[in-house]
């Protein structure tokens, strides 16, 4: 795995080699490691935005996380490689409603990151006050040396989550024992007065506490992304991990936000510093100096663990929408000497340090922001579920309270959209910097500029060469295009052939066409198009294997029948449209036929339309030839 603590998706990536490591324990260590965290930052926001009622919406949000936790059950054995709310929602729906559940989780993890580090500062604040005057520029350096750890590299393995995560939760049950031990009749009946007393909350506030409250729960998800990395039978394995996660958080959350709310001094509460830090204030009100050491210690460790899983998590997204061509392939590019991707850190690591720079340390805008990707993403996948058994025609209680839980979210995140308007127009601006992104990626609206400039002209073309050339080294009877160049004048032809898959009308109309012409050489071209922002030099005969023998011999051998001999040629383009014209000029031919396209009216907008690239790029002396 990659630096950090054991990152849900490097644990999935390393299933093969751990064959299934993950115990339920195990599971519930690394799930925990991430939802546990929670509980250090979330009481404070609650506090300032409900006051003393913060306990009851946490128990109101109780009910949907018990519910949710079951679904997230369903969904590791339903996908058991992995991929949360990106696999459900492109399974379900589409792969762009897959790339809307990528964007949403990465403005959770950006916001994860963000905050978890400032937390973990804030933590240590209590105890070194030197750092109160400089938390920004110590969470900024957190997160880049996050950053500088996970490009070299260090690996680590979920015994460490193990470790991180009992510590943490056998410190709080410390915490919580302490308090429970100290304090008597008289402060049980205060607190549970306090939660009903002063005003009356509007219905506006209650929904406010009520979305709010489920950032405890924050973290959920990653249990989603562990599915390749669990022990068999997966179900099994799923169902008993979460029990102990669900166990772990109705024990814990509900107690110390009562405690933490209700028993520290309005001064305490008050303090806009303090509040950032309930459970450190609480251990040392009733356990004095050491309990709030070991509280700080293991809140700050895990705080930062968690920092550090969400910009893995975050970069793993950036990684898997690469490859899905919703990204540039800069972002996939890795590093020399650690073989990292070093591009994918650097982003998934400056976007929280700008998010710290530009809120500060407003943790309840943070926590607005957090819940804005959470709950869209939670809304995705349990949705999408519920979409599943509907079709199963599995619709009985299960499928009703699947339902209730979907209801559940839907009110949270519609009061977050229309409350928390700040959030809204942040969250949804990074989403749609991201959609833009992925459109003008597969538009070719980036690579198309770029590759007008000289410098990445020169780059494109030495990268071409350097596949062609391990084509030709390959064992494969398929010509590259600079081989293909050499032969022209032995075997002209007038005609050229774009061709992805078999097409035999396509080919018909291209045998006969060059036939009437007197010819009886017939050109075919298979255009690996790598969407990004740059061309690389890959193992291209992998790729010929793969994508282009089968249509291309088809070619060779349908057209040989007929006394017509195909030449099977092979190039790669950060374009179709650029590789055909490249093609159709350096062969000398007359025309270039291709297929019809299939492709939907969504796809044309978001891919392109290679025959109106032909039409706009080919030379006048070329004719574009469209059949079927």
């Amino acid at each position: 795995m990659q630096s950090g603590p054991a990152s849900t998706q490097e644990l999935a990536r390393s299933s093969s080699a751990s064959l299934r490591q993950l115990s339920p324990l195990l599971v519930w260590a690394v799930v925990f490691s991430d939802i546990g965290t929670s509980i250090y930052y979330v009481p404070g926001i609650l506090y300032q935005q409900v006051g003393d009622a913060a306990p009851l919406f946490i128990l109101a949000a109780l009910v949907g996380f018990v519910l949710l936790a079951s679904k997230y059950v369903e969904i590791c054995w339903r996908h058991p490689e992995g991929g949360g709310v990106v696999t459900v929602a492109s399974d379900v729906f589409s792969p762009r409603m897959g790339l809307l559940g990528g964007l949403l989780i990465s403005v959770s993890y950006f916001v994860t990151s963000a905050i978890s580090s400032l937390s973990g500062i804030v933590y240590l604040s209590g105890l070194f006050p030197f750092l109160e005057e400089h938390v920004l520029g110590f969470t900024v350096l957190a997160l880049v040396l996050l950053a500088t750890v996970n490009i070299i590299g260090i690996r680590e393995s979920a015994l460490l989550a193990l470790v991180m995560a009992a510590t943490a939760f056998t410190i709080n049950i410390g915490v919580m024992l302490v308090v429970m031990l100290r304090i008597g009749p008289g402060e049980w009946s205060r607190m549970l007065g306090q939660l009903f007393e002063g005003e009356a909350l509007s219905t506006r506030n209650l929904l406010i506490g009520y979305s709010g409250a489920w950032l405890a729960f924050s973290g959920l998800e990653s249990i989603s992304q562990l599915s390749p990395a669990m022990k068999l039978p997966i179900r099994a394995t799923a169902r008993k991990g979460m029990w102990f996660v669900v166990g772990s958080i109705l024990l814990t959350s509900p107690l110390l936000t009562l405690f933490s709310v209700e028993l520290l001094d309005l001064a305490v509460k008050s303090d806009s510093l303090k509040q950032e830090r309930f459970i450190s204030e609480l251990a040392n009100l009733w356990g004095g100096l050491p309990l709030q050491v070991a509280v700080v210690a293991s809140a700050s460790s895990l705080l930062l663990f968690a920092a550090n899983t969400a910009i893995i998590g975050a970069y793993h997204v950036f990684l898997a929408l690469a490859d899905a061509h919703f990204l540039p392939e800069l972002v996939t590019w890795r590093n020399q000497r650690f073989g990292t991707p070093h591009f994918a850190i650097l982003v998934a690591t400056i976007v929280p340090i700008l998010l710290v720079l530009a809120i500060g340390r407003d943790l309840v805008m943070l926590g607005d922001l957090y819940a804005f990707g959470l709950l869209g993403a939670f809304l995705l996948t349990s949705l999408g579920l519920d979409l599943v058994r509907w079709r199963e025609r599995d619709r009985g209680l299960k499928f009703g309270l699947g339902v209730f839980a979907t209801l559940m979210i839907v009110v949270a995140w519609f009061t977050s959209l229309m409350v928390k308007q700040e959030a809204t127009i942040f969250g949804g601006l990074l989403v749609l910097i991201g959609l833009l992104l992925a459109i003008g990626t597969q538009q070719k609206w980036f690579t198309d500029w770029l590759y007008a400039l000289p410098m990445f002209r020169r780059m494109a073309t030495a990268a071409i060469e350097k596949s062609e050339d391990v084509l030709e080294k390959g064992e494969t009877e398929i010509l590259s295009l600079a081989q293909a160049e050499e032969i022209v004048a032995l075997y002209p032809s007038h005609t050229l052939v774009g061709m992805r898959s078999s097409n035999d009308s396509l080919l018909q109309e291209a045998i006969l066409r060059e036939k009437g012409l007197g010819g009886r050489n017939l050109y075919v071209v298979f255009i690996d198009e790598r969407a990004g922002l740059f061309v690389r030099a890959a193992d291209s005969t992998d790729a010929v294997k793969k994508a282009a023998e089968a249509p291309l011999l088809d070619a060779v051998r349908k057209a040989e029948r007929q006394g017509i001999q195909v030449f099977p040629i092979w190039t790669v383009s950060h374009n179709a449209v650029e590789g055909m014209v490249r093609a159709a000029e350096a062969l000398g031919v007359d025309a270039v036929m291709v297929g019809a396209s299939q492709r939907s009216a969504v796809y044309h907008l978001i891919r392109g339309h290679i025959v109106n690239g032909l039409a706009k790029q080919l030379p006048a002396h070329i004719k574009m030839v469209l059949c079927g």
